[in-house]
C-alpha cells in the first residue's frame, strides 16, 4: 500500500471528499478547504492506495513533535481487510520519532452507536495506540485522545492546538 499527498489538483480529491462525507457526520466535519488551502505545511491530506485501488484517506495536523490524525476513514466495503491497520503504519512510517494523536468518540453506556466506538478503540489499541487520558467536547460530542509514541498532558494537547491556530490560517476566514 502506498500513501499520497493530495491536493486540489489531485485527481483522486472527489473520492477522498465523498468518503470524507459519508464516513463522518455532519457536526464531525470542518471542512477540507481550509487543509486544502494550507500552505503551511501544518496540515495534510493523504490518500491511501493498493495498486490504484483507493483505501481511504488521512487528515494530519502536524506540530511540534506531534502529528494529530483529524479524519482517518477506509471505505466501508474495505473494512475488515486490514487498510486500516496499514494506513495506521504508513502514517507511522512517514512521521518517525513524532507522537501520534488520534480522537475518538468517547465510548459509554448511553450512546446509541456504543458498540461502534467500542470496536474503534479496540482497532487503535490492536495498531499500538493506547489511551492518554486527554479528554474534550467539541460541536455537542465527547471525544477521547488515544496516543501512540509517547505520552501527552492535557496542558499539551491545548497548547498544540493553540500552536496549531497561531501558525496557519486552518480556522481563519476570509
Amino acid at each position: 500500500m502506498q500513501l499520497r499527498k493530495l491536493g486540489r489538483a489531485s485527481p483522486e480529491l472527489g473520492e477522498v471528499l465523498r468518503l470524507y462525507e459519508r464516513a463522518f457526520p455532519a457536526n464531525e466535519r470542518w471542512g477540507m478547504d481550509a487543509v486544502l488551502d494550507d500552505e503551511t505545511g501544518i496540515s495534510e491530506l493523504c490518500a491511501f492506495f493498493d495498486g490504484e485501488l483507493f483505501c481511504g484517506f488521512v487528515v494530519l495536523l502536524n506540530q511540534g513533535d506531534i502529528t494529530h490524525i483529524i479524519y482517518l476513514a477506509v471505505p466501508e466495503e474495505l473494512r475488515g481487510r486490514g487498510y486500516g491497520s496499514e494506513a495506521l503504519g504508513l502514517v507511522r512510517a512517514v512521521k518517525p520519532g513524532r507522537r501520534l494523536l488520534i480522537d475518538i468518540e468517547r465510548p459509554g453506556e448511553g450512546f446509541a452507536n456504543n458498540a461502534q466506538r467500542l470496536r474503534r478503540k479496540a482497532f487503535y489499541e490492536r495498531n499500538g495506540c493506547r489511551e492518554a487520558g486527554v479528554y474534550y467536547s467539541w460541536r455537542g460530542e465527547s471525544y477521547e485522545i488515544m496516543i501512540s509514541g509517547g505520552g501527552i498532558t492535557s496542558r499539551e494537547y491545548f497548547r498544540f492546538w493553540r500552536d496549531v491556530d497561531k501558525n496557519s490560517r486552518i480556522f481563519k476566514r476570509g
